[in-house]
C-alpha cells in the first residue's frame, strides 16, 4: 500500500523506471540458440565423375551429387554437393561443399572432409553460411555411412550442431 502511494505521488519516478526497463529490453543481447539436427541421408552421383590420370597409385576424381535428408524433427531437405576424391585402392579421402535446402527455403551450406575404408565412409562438417532461419549460423557436424544394399546410392546418418545468430 505504501509503495502504491509513493508511486502515485511521484509520476516522474515511475516514468524514469519504465523508460529504464524499455531501454534494457532493447539493448540486452539475445542469447544465441544452439540446435542439434540429426538426419538420415540418401545420396547418389549426378552423372559420371571427372577423373584425372592415376599418378603414384592415386586416383583423383571430382563429382556432383544430390540427395534427400530426413531430419529427426520431421523436416526434409534437398542436398546438392560437389566433392573431390583421392583414393588408393579401397581407401581414400575427400573434401567438398554441400548445401541443404529445407522445404521452407532455409538453407545451410557446409564444407566437409572425410574418408572411406574398411569401416565405411566418415566425415566432418563445418558450417560456412546459411539463409532464412540459418542466416549467420555457425557450427559443426559429422556423418557416417550406414549399411544398405543399394548399387547406385549411399545411405548416411549424421548431425549438425548449429548455433543460430542472435536476433
Amino acid at each position: 500500500m505504501l509503495a502504491t502511494i509513493a508511486t502515485a505521488r511521484n509520476p516522474a519516478l515511475l516514468l524514469t523506471a519504465a523508460c529504464g526497463l524499455v531501454f534494457l529490453a532493447h539493448t540486452a543481447p539475445a542469447a544465441a540458440e544452439e540446435q542439434t539436427l540429426r538426419f538420415k541421408l540418401v545420396v547418389r552421383p549426378l552423372g559420371t565423375p571427372a577423373e584425372l590420370p592415376e599418378i603414384g597409385g592415386h586416383k583423383v576424381s571430382a563429382n556432383e551429387y544430390t540427395g534427400v535428408a530426413v531430419f529427426e524433427d520431421g523436416r526434409i531437405a534437398y542436398k546438392r554437393f560437389v566433392e573431390l576424391d583421392d583414393g588408393t585402392g579401397d581407401v581414400g579421402t575427400f573434401t567438398g561443399y554441400s548445401t541443404y535446402t529445407f522445404q521452407a527455403g532455409d538453407s545451410l551450406t557446409l564444407s566437409y572432409t572425410g574418408g572411406w575404408g574398411a569401416d565405411g565412409v566418415t566425415g566432418k562438417y563445418q558450417v560456412i553460411s546459411g539463409t532464412g532461419e540459418f542466416a549467420g549460423a555457425t557450427g559443426t557436424g559429422e556423418f557416417k555411412s550406414v549399411e544398405a544394399k543399394w548399387d547406385e546410392a549411399l545411405l548416411l546418418e549424421g548431425s549438425f550442431t548449429v548455433t543460430l545468430a542472435s536476433q
